[in-house]
């Protein structure tokens, strides 16, 4: 079973394409809620199709009014509506439209009026929060981040280490002996399969986390 730990280091690097994607193509200034909306909506509906998306030619526009709509208009291309894409969408327009100077707790997020197509908008020409916004620049991960981070790497190359040995072990113990059930075989298996995952999540790991890196040196010697 997945720790609630173990889920929200998944979740993160599930994120890092996506963060990385916001960082290098939108250029219009977002604040922090802006940020966190496009990426639960781009985790939503994937990486590809937020590229071709017309929230993504909004915001290329400049447009970040314009951007929201779009947004909010996305899941009346289901068929048949699904009431599920409808809250999400507008959790996520409140999110993107909430002042960067103000909260933006759950609940308020959550029982969001739904927008559904046909929705009464605000004028295209309303005037933007005046508060300061925030610019996402890909930054260095701090010494403590990164030694949290290679930490967590290392924990899940051994624990996918012991699992491939485990599963090893397991068939070797069922080819030696004939009576063996179907069971350990299965057991070795899928402690081998695992293992396999947990090694491949972590080499990948290793090499997105090197790849930043490698990109500031490049800068610094550019400069």
């Amino acid at each position: 079973m997945v720790s609630e730990a173990e889920a929200e280091l998944l979740l993160q690097y599930d994120l890092m394409p996506i963060v990385a994607l916001l960082n290098e193509r939108v250029r219009l200034p977002l604040n922090q809620h802006q940020f966190d909306a496009l990426a639960s909506f781009i985790f939503s509906i994937g990486l590809e199709r937020f590229q071709g998306s017309d929230v993504q030619a909004k915001l290329d526009a400049n447009a970040p009014s314009e951007a929201a709509v779009a947004l909010s208009a996305w899941p009346e291309r289901a068929s048949p509506p699904v009431d599920a894409l409808y809250r999400r969408r507008s959790a996520e327009r409140a999110l993107f439209d909430t002042a960067p100077d103000q909260p933006a707790p759950l609940d308020a997020l959550l029982t969001a009026p739904v927008r559904g197509p046909g929705s009464a908008e605000p004028p295209a020409d309303a005037a933007p929060p005046t508060a300061p916004v925030l610019r996402h620049e890909a930054r260095a991960a701090a010494p403590d981040a990164a030694l949290g981070d290679k930490g967590a790497v290392l924990f899940i190359g051994g624990v996918g280490a012991l699992a491939f040995m485990a599963g090893i072990a397991a068939f070797q113990r069922a080819w030696r002996a004939p009576t063996a059930s179907d069971a350990t075989v299965l057991i070795g298996a899928g402690l081998a399969i695992a293992g396999l995952v947990f090694i491949g999540m972590a080499a990948w790991s290793a090499l997105r986390a090197k790849a930043p890196a490698t990109d500031v040196a490049k800068q610094k010697q550019s400069r």
